[in-house]
């Protein structure tokens, strides 16, 4: 569902005193398909006020390949504690081939981190969304 600019001006506008809970709430009640993207830590308040909200939610998050174990780990937590399923999404193994192929493991360090997130994380994010 796209919102115009007039529509989401006034929910801004209907929303705007509301607690963060109630914003959240609002959404999940107009958006039967809402997400809520989880790349660490922080994200657990949505997760946390989603779930005690009662509403059904899905949570996504976004696997460049290049994630440290104990991320993976902390995903599992999130997961075990919560009894939810995460939903992995992942770069296009083509692109990150050739990417490692051209470039290197380790090109991020030479080109600002542009193509990598683009392949790593734009591309899957713009799939996902």
């Amino acid at each position: 569902m796209t919102l115009s600019q007039a529509e989401a001006q006034a929910w801004n506008s209907e929303l705007e005193s509301k607690s963060p809970q109630e914003v959240l709430a609002a959404a999940l009640d107009k958006y039967d398909n809402l997400a809520i993207s989880f790349s660490g830590a922080e994200d657990v308040v949505l997760v946390d006020m989603a779930a005690k909200l009662g509403k059904p939610f899905r949570v996504f998050t976004l696997d460049t390949g290049r994630l440290h174990p104990e991320t993976y780990r902390f995903l599992e937590k999130v997961r075990n504690h919560y009894d939810i399923k995460i939903e992995a999404t992942f770069p296009d193994m083509a692109q990150v081939e050739k990417l490692l192929e051209e470039k290197g493991m380790f090109s991020f360090y030479q080109d600002d981190h542009k193509e990598c997130c683009a392949i790593r994380k734009v591309g899957p994010l713009r799939r996902k969304l």
